[in-house]
């Protein structure tokens, strides 16, 4: 079935990217090799040998389908958490993980190692990584039909955790919510949803933190690439945009022969539609968000793919770096005036695209069933992997991720990827069905009704990376009102110099160093986390005192 099994695969990549890395960096350190495309490491003495991870029991909670009078069920679903109690006391917080748009297992190490470790063990209190529903194995409906996707909204998810908060039973325990303060945490997706469940529920999470939260859905999300272009190395960007440039210009021309001889060098000689071709060109762009502070998360393919653009320590004699054919009989006024060098790059480039891109697709299977974007098929929950989000983003977020609108800013990739193609996909997934369809274009005002840029409320804190593809839609977004305003602990609003993707999620085990811009955070999201805590319980005695005398003034007016 066309493109649901590249969704199946490329949905994962950022994973797939991460594992690939730390094999190639395994194999190199084992024999002793060079590692030219390694990561710079921070300067602090070789860690040890990580322990094993600590094994998580999965629990299930009976969580309700529908929390919308509006769209009524009785039914229930379970819904899948995991938590670590280990370094609770008594009187301690719930510092609750949003999974986001992830199986919930793929949270776990935050659990170990991570935000949830480093805030439970400060405060004595409880972490749980908490499924969202759709994902993993937390499913309220048999399929992933448009008719059974109708409960798959985000303001449904952020009632799955107040009723979650509210009547969850951790074993030997007493710790619902709102007698104990619980704590919302959430990166990306899941941290746009720690700020909104924080402004809607306030009596029921006494703070949140949103780490690169998207508090602001967007439809044509061409920004994306904008700190890419303004980070990366000047030269590969450089580079990318006069390739792309190029790339356009001779898919303009329309001729069959040269288009076909276009795509035969880069490896992909049989994706049929040339948009199809560029987006499988963009795909390693989607390696400059995984990468992270810590190498052995992180993933180091963007510096690879940066050192095939710029000639850096690849030998040249290995690639063929004569005038291919289809330039210089399509336009050779493009070509430059001394050519080696850029030719030598786009050689690079489509061996890079050959090698990584087009490897994607196992040879007993159509490329255009690998990267086509024409058919759609699929209902299983098997194929939650790509339909679940790709369903959100359809209805509430947009994100249709392509070139910029404008011919003056220079683009990493193909103008053919407009928000037209990039969102062809919402109706080609989702026909039809008889209780819910999928709306022309993205209700987006579903999601910034909660304040979008200007989203801000006590205890509440807001933290980025200045790197991060996603920061255009976070309140540090270039393009909001007031992205630099005051950091205090009581709204606290912090970027990470270098950052990308809620680079405060993870951590290191207990005893190694982390680099001082994240040991920074930690310290600090302890600090203003201990503040929110004693303010919550001074409220909390504030209120029970007040009730205290508000039940004697009543008794003594019967006695008086």
């Amino acid at each position: 079935m066309r493109l649901s099994g590249l969704h199946s695969r490329l949905r994962s990549a950022e994973q797939q990217v991460r594992l690939a890395a730390e094999r190639e960096e395994d194999a190199r350190t084992q024999a002793g090799q060079a590692t030219h495309d390694a990561q710079h490491r921070f300067a602090a003495p070789a860690p040890p040998p990580r322990p094993a991870a600590p094994h998580f029991e999965a629990h299930y909670f009976d969580q309700r389908v529908s929390h919308d009078a509006a769209v009524p069920s009785n039914e229930t679903f379970k819904q899948r958490y995991w938590f670590d109690a280990s370094h609770y006391r008594p009187g301690g917080p719930v510092f609750l993980l949003d999974a986001g748009e992830t199986d919930g297992a793929d949270r776990l190490p935050f659990l170990s190692q991570g935000i949830l470790r480093i805030l439970s063990e400060a405060t004595g209190g409880v972490g749980i990584v908490f499924e969202h529903r759709y994902y993993g194995e937390s499913f309220p409906t048999p399929d992933l039909s448009t008719d059974n996707l109708r409960f798959l909204t985000t303001l449904q998810s952020l009632y799955d955790g107040v009723h979650f908060a509210k009547n969850v039973q951790i074993p030997g325990l007493d710790l619902t919510a709102p007698n104990t303060p619980w704590v919302y945490y959430g990166g990306s997706y899941a941290g746009a949803k720690a700020a909104f469940a924080r402004k809607l529920f306030p009596d029921i999470f006494a703070g949140g933190i949103a780490s690169s939260a998207v508090t602001t859905a967007i439809i044509d999300y061409w920004q994306y690439y904008e700190p890419i272009r303004a980070s990366a190395p000047t030269t590969c960007i450089d580079r990318l945009v006069g390739h792309t440039q190029l790339i356009d210009t001779v898919l303009a021309l329309n001729s069959t022969l040269l288009t076909s001889s276009l795509k035969t060098y880069f490896g992909l000689p049989n994706i049929t539609s040339d948009a199809d071709f560029v987006n499988a060109l963009a795909l390693p762009l989607g390696s400059w968000q995984a990468r992270n502070w810590d190498p052995k998360v992180g993933s180091k393919r963007f510096d690879l793919f940066c050192q095939y653009l710029t000639n850096e320590t690849l030998p040249s004699a290995s690639f063929d770096v004569a005038v291919p054919s289809f330039l210089s009989s399509a336009a050779p006024s493009l070509l430059p005036k001394d050519p080696r060098s850029t030719l030598t790059s786009f050689s690079h480039y489509a061996e890079y695209v050959k090698a990584h891109i087009a490897v994607l697709c196992p040879p007993d299977v159509a490329q255009d069933d690998c990267f086509g974007t024409d058919e759609y098929g699929g209902d299983g929950l098997d194929e939650a992997s790509w339909k679940s989000w790709s369903y959100q983003f359809c209805t509430e977020w947009g994100y249709f991720i392509g070139a910029p609108p404008s011919a003056d800013t220079p683009s990493l990739v193909s103008r053919l990827l407009t928000p037209e193609y990039t969102g062809k996909i919402c109706h080609k997934a989702f026909p039809p069905g008889k209780l819910n369809r999928v709306p022309d274009l993205p209700d987006v005002d579903a999601i910034n009704q909660y304040g979008s840029f200007n989203l801000l409320y006590p205890r509440l804190a807001f933290i980025d990376g200045s790197e991060d593809p996603w920061i255009y839609a976070t309140p540090h977004s270039p393009s909001a009102p007031n992205p630099q305003r005051e950091d205090t602990d009581d709204e606290p609003f912090k970027l990470i110099p270098g950052g990308v993707h809620h680079w405060d999620e993870n951590g290191l085990p207990s005893g190694q160093l982390e680099p001082p811009a994240i040991a920074h955070v930690h310290a600090d999201e302890v600090r203003f986390v201990r503040k929110w805590l004693a303010e919550w319980r001074a409220e909390r005695d504030a209120a029970t005192e007040a009730q205290g005398k508000g039940w004697w003034q009543r008794e003594r007016g019967r006695w008086e």
